[in-house]
């Protein structure tokens, strides 16, 4: 009997830590290889949010930060002033943030 209870306890345990949202974590960091840490999220976060903010033309960065982490919001920040640029990009799967940052997703007209 203590078996098969200590087996129940194990497999609800184990359900409940496949159900965690994992998510990389850095905080303005130059280069995404910098961005590489996985951490759990608390019971409370949804998303995984990445936020890029850049200076430069096109694909050409002069300048790039990077801020990755757990959130239980998914900001829509995604400006566009001049040759600068600050984008965020959510998502809610295992270590899905792992790029840097699928490139801004401005509204269009």
């Amino acid at each position: 009997m203590k078996f098969s209870l200590l087996a129940v306890l194990a497999l609800v345990l184990f359900a409940a830590q496949a159900n965690a949202l994992y998510c990389y974590t850095c905080n303005w960091e130059q280069s995404n290889w910098s961005c590489l840490k996985a951490e759990k999220c608390s019971d409370k976060d949804e998303y995984c949010v990445t936020n890029v903010a850049s200076v430069g033309i096109g694909f050409l960065s002069l300048w790039k930060r990077i801020t990755k982490k757990c959130s239980s919001t998914c900001p829509h920040h995604n400006f566009l002033l001049g040759l600068a640029t600050y984008t965020s990009y959510c998502c809610q799967s295992f270590l899905c943030n792992l790029s840097a940052c699928p490139g801004p997703r401005l509204a269009r007209p």
